[in-house]
């Protein structure tokens, strides 16, 4: 029977044979990765060239060869050779890279809208859109988290400046009034000995007088400047307070609209009024509430930012070289959204580690916490490789214990069976 007998016709006129139409695709790939080692200067066999040259001229035309079993033996061979003279490049990172495909993002159907036709675009394409939009709305949102934080920061610094020059002034105003008291008595006194008193001692105690109206002056003087600095606190506090209200309010919305949600729709936020009787104890009061916000803020939500920062600056570095060096397969994709989760975490442990009672520890002083978290949530590896080797020590240690502990007590039961 003749290699061709037993295979059907197309209807273009071409045989075809369900053998050669199973290894269509396997042929596909091959005639793939061997235009890839052409484009890129790899050098191949003769061989193996010949062999994938002539399963694909096999293949378009339909015919059956006599030596089919030798010929796919040798095309299975020349495959397995092709895929180790291109690695890392494989047929799904080609695939990948070269395949294009409608694009069903919203950028793409925006597009669509515009060109009247939905744009073809690669697997790689999209999951750089992806994570560049992601690095994006991270850097966005940390940005102005970083600024709020700024800005929040100030407020208490000058709230807290201004409460303590007011204290102090207050504590040097009462010293001075007790002081010019003592110096009002003391000049009355003096006053009312006067007149009983010789000539000689009337010239010494109107010097002494004198004297004593000197220092009132410069009493009165310097109350009157405390005083007038006191009463500028009166619009700073205002000021002060209302800027830190609204402050406050940023932060506070969001709390209030799931209190909201779950305590039935009622508003229980408090009003930004200056409280009436003191307006220093409501300044006070949101200067303890902002020093709240700060503190969260500044132990974990800005270093989880950063650490996620990092992590995507990570991914966007290894995307490219990918994309560059054609080795990008979807599958990846897992592995980035993983190393995001991962360097958000870094970011926040690190400053675990790094932070003790608000100052730096280790050798990290030079350092700001954030750039140490975003070196963190770059490389996750190093952080969760030293974790592993901490954890491995301590193991190795407990595991030595008992392995010493296990001989002894089989000699003492030995002793025992033979007592």
């Amino acid at each position: 029977m003749k290699p061709g007998a037993s295979t059907m016709e197309k209807p273009n006129g071409t045989p075809d044979s369900p053998c050669l139409r199973s290894l269509t695709e396997p042929v596909r790939n091959a005639q793939l990765l061997l235009a890839y080692a052409a484009e890129a200067g790899i050098d191949l066999q003769p061989e193996t060239i010949k062999a994938i040259v002539r399963m694909r001229h096999c293949c378009e035309t339909g015919q059956i060869p006599a030596d089919l079993v030798e010929l796919e033996t040798l095309f299975v061979q020349a495959t397995k050779t092709l895929a180790k003279a291109v690695s890392p490049v494989t047929v799904i990172s080609l695939r990948a890279s070269y395949d294009k495909r409608p694009d069903l993002s919203l950028i793409g159907r925006f597009r669509a809208l515009l060109w009247r036709s939905p744009p073809q675009v690669s697997l790689a394409i999209l999951s750089v859109r992806r994570f560049r939009f992601l690095a994006f709305v991270v850097l966005v949102f940390l940005l102005f988290v970083q600024i709020y934080w700024v800005i929040g920061s100030s407020l208490t610094t000058d709230v807290d400046a201004t409460l303590k020059q007011k204290e102090k002034d207050e504590m040097q105003l009462t010293m001075l009034q007790k002081e010019q008291q003592r110096l009002n008595r003391q000049e009355e006194a003096l006053f009312a000995e006067l007149p009983a008193k010789s000539a000689q001692k009337q010239e010494q105690t109107e010097a002494e007088l004198k004297r004593i109206d000197s220092e009132l002056d410069k009493k009165r003087d310097e109350i009157s400047t405390i005083q007038a600095r006191m009463n500028t606190y009166e619009l700073a506090v205002g000021l002060n307070y209302e800027i830190l209200g609204a402050w406050n309010n940023c932060w506070k919305w969001p709390a209030q609209q799931v209190g909201r949600l779950v305590g039935g729709g009622q508003n229980t936020g408090a009003g930004n009024s200056v409280p009436s009787e003191d307006p220093y104890q409501g300044l006070l009061r949101a200067q303890k509430t902002a020093n709240f916000a700060l503190n969260a803020m500044q132990l974990y939500l800005l270093p989880i930012l950063y650490g996620l920062l990092g992590a995507i600056t990570f991914v966007l570095r290894t995307l490219a070289e990918q994309i560059r060096t054609l080795t990008y397969t979807p599958e990846t994709d897992i592995g980035f959204r993983l190393r995001m989760n991962l360097g958000a975490l870094a970011g926040l442990v690190i400053v675990w580690f790094i932070k003790k009672d608000g100052e730096a520890q280790l050798p990290f002083d030079s350092l700001s916490q954030y750039a140490i978290a975003f070196a963190a949530g770059y490389s996750v590896e190093l952080l969760f490789a030293a974790m592993d080797r901490v954890i491995g020590a301590f193991s190795s240690n407990s595991a030595a214990q008992e392995s010493r502990k296990a001989p002894a007590s089989q000699a003492q039961g030995g002793g025992q069976g033979n007592g």
